[in-house]
């Protein structure tokens, strides 16, 4: 499958944007897991739903966001696809912690925020889209999960997906049987033709194997290995390179298969007639 890349966000410790997370990727400076996380850009919430929403909600929203303002593109265009291996950890934990209690007594607001499509939803609703929304999850392959229902979407409908990846980690006690090391996440808008946003064509497809990635730096690694949306780190890498290249970067997915994506870069504005 053929897609075109318009757009790129990411988010994570000391990381505010793609911009941001070039010179790390490049390794121009280290990657620090402990560094501040910036404050989330969801502007785009009404104040009510900004009130609301919690880390999750606030982390997918700002990387929607990211991806669509560097693909130029109107919010209410784009299918999308939001994945996350649990959504809202914080949520869901204190679900369990009242569940488990003597009275049993769930707010319905906390009840609201717990579905997995809940980013979605805040963000469909914000932006007005009314173009499908799916929510993905597949454990620690939910990125590739996430990736190739997306590039399906885009090919099968010729219509441009807005793919979010995102995770935040789980507090105590699940975090000690689900670890997640950090907040993090990355995004992409994807079309079906080439426009002259487009920064790469990305063929992807199922292969038989499981070729490892390329190593990255210790902290970059534990980043890839300890966060499941940030499996897809050595694509992200490649993209980054200051010399754009044509390249395949293979990413796990289910047993026997994992996903290849070929990357071949454009020059933005350069539209192939």
């Amino acid at each position: 499958m053929n897609v075109y890349l318009d757009g790129i966000g990411v988010f994570g410790p000391g990381i505010a944007d793609w911009a941001a997370a070039i010179g790390l990727l490049r390794g121009e400076r280290p990657f620090d897991c402990a560094a501040n996380l910036p404050a989330f850009n969801v502007a785009c919430l009404p104040a009510t739903e900004r009130r609301r929403a919690g880390t999750s909600v606030q982390l997918a929203v700002d990387l929607a966001a990211q991806a669509i303002t560097a693909a130029g593109i109107d919010p209410t265009l784009p299918a999308a696809v939001f994945a996350s291996t649990s959504g809202d950890t914080h949520v869901l934990t204190d679900i369990c912690a009242a569940l488990a209690s003597k009275d049993r007594l769930i707010s319905p607001m906390r009840f609201h925020n717990s579905v997995h499509n809940a980013a979605a939803g805040y963000w469909t609703i914000a932006q007005r889209n009314r173009e499908p929304a799916t929510a993905v999850a597949l454990h620690t392959l939910t990125a590739s999960a996430g990736l190739l229902e997306a590039a399906t979407q885009v090919v099968t409908e010729h219509t441009p997906v807005l793919l979010v990846i995102y995770d935040i980690p789980f507090p105590p006690p699940l975090s000690a049987v689900e670890p997640i090391l950090t907040v993090f996440g990355m995004s992409f808008l994807l079309q079906p033709e080439q426009t002259a946003r487009s920064v790469a064509r990305l063929s992807i497809c199922l292969v038989a194997g499981n070729e490892a990635c390329a190593p990255m730096s210790p902290a970059l690694e534990a980043l890839r290995s300890g966060v499941p949306a940030a499996l897809l780190l050595p694509l992200l890498t490649a993209l980054a390179e200051p010399a754009p290249r044509v390249q395949t970067v293979v990413v796990p997915y289910v047993a026997p298969h994992a996903l290849a994506v070929g990357i071949t870069p454009l020059a933005p504005g350069a539209v192939a007639l």
